[in-house]
């Protein structure tokens, strides 16, 4: 004998199956969202890394090692420059500048010291690359053989140091002996 489903069976089971798709949909769209907030973190968090790679790079393969970067102070934002072998646009030992404008951290290459703010003229000149937007602070300090940088967005405050080699901070210091 065959026995088939009652019409009450098929609604109780549609009705379950609807309750189960309810909390499923509700789970892969909280699941997606949390997907796509940890996206922007992380692409937040590459964009952070490079910026500290670049200033890394920049300071670390600085054409004369001993001598002081040019730091100018402007209240919240400072204007770091330096002469670097590190180039990102092909440029031979390249003049650097880190600076903040319209809330927006640039750093600019050029192959002569730059005035900031750019002219029309010296806007030719130059390769410019915005690195953060949101920068509500951007300092840069120098203490013989490091550098604290450290800049703020609306989100959150990044400082970080780099330290020069020891050797080098003695030669700098004017010690001619370099110790091991």
């Amino acid at each position: 004998m065959k026995r088939a489903f009652t019409l009450i069976e098929v609604v109780v089971s549609i009705a379950i199956f609807s309750i189960i798709a309810v909390y499923m949909y509700q789970a892969i769209d909280t699941m997606k969202k949390s997907n796509d907030i940890n996206s922007m973190r992380y692409g937040e968090e590459i964009k952070e890394q490079k910026v500290i790679r670049l200033f890394y790079n920049d300071l670390f393969l600085k054409t004369d090692i001993y001598a002081a970067s040019n730091i100018t102070s402007g209240g919240d934002f400072d204007i770091f420059r330096l002469n670097t072998k590190n180039s990102i646009h092909a440029m031979i030992n390249p003049y650097v500048a880190y600076f903040v404008k319209d809330n927006s951290l640039y750093r600019i290459e050029s192959r002569q010291t730059e005035n900031i703010p750019l002219t029309y003229e010296s806007a030719q000149r130059v390769k410019s690359d915005k690195l953060m937007d949101n920068i509500t602070l951007f300092r840069v300090y120098e203490n013989r053989n490091s550098y604290i940088v450290s800049y703020q967005t609306d989100k959150k405050l990044t400082l970080f140091q780099i330290s020069l080699p020891q050797a080098l901070a003695n030669n700098s210091r004017g010690n001619q002996s370099v110790k091991p």
